[in-house]
């Protein structure tokens, strides 16, 4: 039988553990929500290089990009920073693997980089080697900094020809087991916003010159807001993983109090009896 006191200090570390739990949760709450709260200035921001492009591509032909002469994709992921998030930084690397494995047009691998160390680890647990990868940013007003590293990398294998085209694996706050799609960010798509002018434009510059920057601004957006809504998707799934801790920790901690209440009753029956028995 178990000493009231053994059990005693069982209940206390269990308490204790739930305490950090709880705070694990709040903090991964709290997160996501401060990424869901940046979004939106992303995405007006977003919105407004599209307006702008549309205006640039009034009156004259989208410029036509195909693929390089370059044999390799690039795909960016982005994963997860650390643990205490379930399963979800495995499931990003395994859709990373999945949807990276082959380039249907060439059937060979894509070249990943790949952001969040725990992601990281699993991929290189499953025999995959980044291109580059750093990990994810620790607050969500740091996901602008990173984006621009990360364009400056993808961007720059684009230009000595190691790689041909990019695309970026994320998953979303709504679904953080089910990573969506890859989004292609280049060759760029300069068809979505032909036709879709507000006014023609009074230009100051040469025409591709300003293609060129609006195309680097949103490309940047893009990967900004891939980088927030991946941010907010670890969030979720460690705030999913910290509820189901919570629960298990209350059930093994009631279950504790009962058998303290038990051994103490069984304690006290013992020390009656023996007082009992010694009584003239």
């Amino acid at each position: 039988m178990s000493r009231p006191e053994d059990i005693g200090r069982r209940v206390a570390n269990v308490r204790q553990i739930e305490t950090i739990v709880s705070a694990l949760r709040a903090l991964a709450i709290a997160h996501r929500q401060e990424a869901q709260g940046r979004l939106a200035a992303i995405r007006a921001y977003e919105a407004t290089i599209a307006g702008a492009l549309a205006d640039a591509l009034c009156g004259a032909p989208p410029p036509q990009t195909g693929a390089g002469r370059a044999a390799r994709p690039l795909l960016i992921v982005v994963g997860a920073a650390q643990g205490f998030s379930g399963a979800y930084g495995d499931r990003l690397a395994d859709a990373a693997l999945e949807r990276g494995a082959a380039a249907p047009e060439r059937g060979v691998a894509a070249d990943l980089i790949v952001l969040g160390l725990r992601t990281v680890e699993a991929l290189r647990a499953r025999g995959a080697a980044p291109v580059w990868w750093c990990d994810m940013p620790a607050h969500a007003a740091e996901a602008p900094a990173l984006a621009s590293r990360v364009a400056d990398v993808a961007f720059e294998r684009l230009g000595r020809g190691a790689d041909d085209r990019v695309a970026i694996l994320h998953a979303t706050p709504e679904a953080p087991d089910r990573p969506a799609a890859p989004r292609s960010l280049a060759p760029f798509d300069f068809t979505r916003f032909s036709g879709a002018a507000r006014r023609a434009p009074l230009l100051s510059l040469p025409r591709p010159a300003l293609l060129s920057g609006l195309v680097a601004e949103y490309l940047f957006a893009e990967i900004c807001e891939a980088l927030m809504l991946g941010f907010a998707a670890e969030s979720e799934a460690r705030a999913a993983a910290m509820a189901r801790a919570q629960q298990n920790v209350r059930r093994i901690g009631a279950d504790l109090d009962a058998a303290y209440r038990r051994a103490r009753q069984e304690q006290m029956t013992t020390e009656i009896v023996e007082l009992a028995a010694r009584a003239p």
